[in-house]
């Protein structure tokens, strides 16, 4: 039986353990989380290279592989569009206000506002089809029913669908 040298394991693990850190002017580190709390629930920074490695490894980190957004806008509201399984994929928020997912719907959709309602820790508050047939499930932290009430009131909107928290 062969076994492994203890300082090539101690060294291997202690490598694995290094944080990712981006050098940021001044002289600042960031270090690369996999949370809503470092995007969502809080004002991320304003440089679109951050914004996609955080909110990519977010989706990456529970478990929705293959999806890669690019970022459109990096000041709120920040955008982002990439595809996932062929269909395209967009998504919009304000920290701590509300965050907007807009796909084609169909089984993926419904798997990613499952995984969007673990990211964020709740469910959305509202879903529908718009004119042009993409779906969009939107999740609000303030001002949730003053947005069912602009939804339910547009002819624009189709197959509107209010989830309970």
């Amino acid at each position: 039986m062969i076994r492994p040298d203890r300082s090539l394991l101690s060294n291997l693990r202690s490598q694995a353990m290094i944080k990712t850190r981006v050098e940021m002017p001044q002289e600042t580190y960031c270090f690369m989380a996999t949370n809503a709390s470092t995007w969502f629930y809080s004002e991320p920074e304003h440089r679109a290279f951050l914004l996609e490695e955080r909110v990519n490894h977010t989706f990456w980190s529970n478990r929705i592989g293959g999806l890669y957004l690019d970022c459109t806008s990096e000041t709120p509201p920040f955008k982002m569009t990439g595809e996932w399984h062929g269909e395209p994929v967009g998504i919009d928020w304000i920290p701590n206000n509300y965050f907007r997912l807009t796909t084609t719907p169909g089984k993926n959709a419904d798997l990613l506002i499952v995984g969007i309602k673990e990211i964020l820790g709740f469910v959305p508050t509202i879903s529908y089809v718009d004119r042009d047939g993409q779906i969009s499930a939107e999740w609000y932290v303030k001002q949730a029913e003053q947005r069912i009430q602009d939804i339910q009131g547009n002819p624009n909107y189709r197959d509107i669908k209010r989830y309970k928290r």
